[in-house]
This record gives C-alpha cells, structure tokens and sequence, in this order.
C-alpha cells in the first residue's frame, strides 16, 4: 500500500464523518481535493464513489421510520442525465465556470436558510419545475461529481427536520453512487480500480458504524440545521477558491 493510498484513505476517513451526519461530503469535498492533488476526474470518482455509495446505502438501510418519499424524476430524468454527463465529459474536465455557478447556488441556498419566506417560496419553485431541476442536476453530477449543491438546496426546501433531510440526500446518493459504478465498470472499462478501491468502502462503513452515525443521532435538530447551513456555506467558498 503506497503512501498516496494511505494519504486518500485518511480523507476518504474524514470526510466520511461529513457524510455521516450530512448524507454528503465524500463526493463534494473529495472530487476537488483529489483533482488537486493531480488525479483525473474518472479516477477520481473510481476512488471516491465506492465510499460514498456504501455511507448512503447503509444510511437508507437504517432508515427506519425516517424514510419519507423520493420523487420519481430522481429515476426517470436524474440518472439519465448522469450518464449522458458522464458521456460528455469522459476522462476530461470543463471549464472553471460550471463550479463558479456550483459555489454560487450553495451561497445562495445558504443566505436562503437563514428567512423562512424566501425558503418557502423555494420549496414551491422546485416542485413546480421538479423534472428541470432532476435533469439539470444530473447532468452537473454527471459532468462534475458535485451534483450535491443542487440535491443540498432540493433536500432542505423540501424537509425541516434532519432525519428526513439526511434520508432524502442518502436515497439519491446511493442512486447516484449505483448508476456510477455501472458506468465506470462498463463505459469506461475500470471495475479492476473500482475493486482496488473497495478498502475505501471498508473504512467508510467502519467510519459510518463507529462514528458518524453516533454523532448525528445525538445531535438536536436547531444544531443539525444550523451546521448544515454553514456545511452548505462552507462548501460554496470551497468550490469557488479551487475553480
């Protein structure tokens, strides 16, 4: 195991604890560190995806009373348009500009957060135009692995409290991470990287079990929503200094 493996298992390890209580952070936070850091974007989501995946998966399957419905645009109009961004992009990268429009909707969503009124009429937006926005988010996913700004701003106008929030985020995550992991083993031909990475499932469902989850169910709901708006906040300025 070289050392590069180790340094990606230690924040695959950190940011794991984000996706724990979140339902996000591993794909969000982890696609731009490991694009630094010199990997390509097909790499980087082979590294990362099996992670993610195996948070959210156990997060819906623990759900239990928490499971409240997900809309069927997330199969019919998202996961398409994560294949055909996946397509587009292929193993190279677009413009800065798509992650400048990332980083400003998180800040716009977390201004949001802050007035109830605002937030209310947000919520009805998103239902009215749901097929758009599944589209649009797909294809961001798809082509940036940071469809998460959209699902962030999508789960909180819809749900109030953190159990449905946090379920709503896993439901779609785990969709993406399924429609992923077919497409890189498939389209791209990489299910060899895809099961050298599976250790980072392993920490990750171990970071989950131990510590992660643990942390979210002590959490009271004002706290789980005032860190998820300064999660969504932070992640916007995070986006837009390494575009």
């Amino acid at each position: 195991m070289t050392t590069d493996y180790i340094i990606i298992l230690a924040i695959v390890a950190a940011l794991s604890v984000i996706q724990s209580i979140f339902g996000m952070g591993v794909l969000i936070f982890g696609t731009p560190t490991l694009l630094l850091l010199g990997y390509d974007f097909i790499t980087a989501i082979g590294i990362l995806v099996p992670a993610s995946f195996t948070i959210s998966l156990l997060q819906v399957a623990t759900a239990g009373r928490s499971r409240v419905s997900v809309s069927r645009n997330l199969y019919w109009m998202c996961l398409p348009g994560i294949g055909i961004g996946l397509w587009i992009i292929q193993g190279g990268t677009l413009g800065s500009w798509l992650n400048y429009l990332i980083g400003a909707t998180l800040l716009t969503s977390a201004c949001l957060r802050f007035w109830g009124g605002p937030q209310i009429w947000l919520s009805s937006a998103l239902k009215k135009h749901s097929i758009i926005y599944h589209l649009l988010m797909g294809l961001i996913h798809g082509l940036t692995n940071l469809g998460g700004a959209l699902l962030a701003v999508l789960a909180t106008s819809l749900h109030l409290e953190k159990n449905a929030i946090r379920y709503t985020v896993a439901h779609y995550y785990m969709a993406f991470g399924a429609i992923q992991i077919l497409l890189i083993a498939f389209l791209f031909g990489e299910a060899e990287a895809l099961l050298y990475n599976s250790p980072m499932a392993g920490v990750a469902a171990a970071i989950y079990l131990l510590v992660g989850n643990r942390l979210f169910m002590k959490t009271a709901n004002p706290v789980y929503q005032h860190g998820l708006t300064l999660f969504t906040l932070t992640y916007g300025i995070a986006v837009l200094f390494t575009s």
